[in-house]
């Protein structure tokens, strides 16, 4: 089972994607699938990033690092950086779906993640300022 920030972020998201799904059979084909495709991509980069930052953050608090956390990474990294433009070039030249609903779908899921990680925050600040 996954732990409490990540079952609700996976819950915000997949609340998300069901909004996007709805509002995705109002729009024309190319149109919508290029709205669930930009939320789609742009949600898993941001769990490839959570998970490169978790990374580094165990480097940091215990100073060690393994051979295969290095490799993990390394690898890790370079798949987001290089496979965030090669999704956004199969997108748009060679599915020809518009950029501009993928940037919009894209947008929700930042302003999603954004929310949750600020709302999250917030909860965790005023606890800790209330003890």
């Amino acid at each position: 089972m996954t732990k409490g920030p990540d079952k609700k972020m996976f819950l915000v998201l997949a609340a998300g994607l069901l909004a996007l799904l709805l509002c995705a059979a109002r729009l024309e084909s190319k149109e919508g699938l290029g709205l669930i495709s930009g939320y789609i991509l742009f949600a898993l980069n941001f769990l490839f990033l959570m998970k490169i930052y978790g990374g580094l953050v165990t480097v940091m608090q215990t100073g060690k690092s393994s051979a295969r956390l290095k490799t993990g990474l390394l690898v890790g990294s370079a798949i987001k950086f290089l496979g965030l433009i090669a999704a956004l070039y199969a997108l748009i030249v060679l599915y020809q779906l518009p950029g501009l609903f993928i940037a919009i779908g894209s947008l929700v899921s930042l302003f999603l993640l954004t929310t949750l990680l600020v709302l999250s925050y917030l909860k965790t600040y005023s606890s800790s300022s209330a003890s």
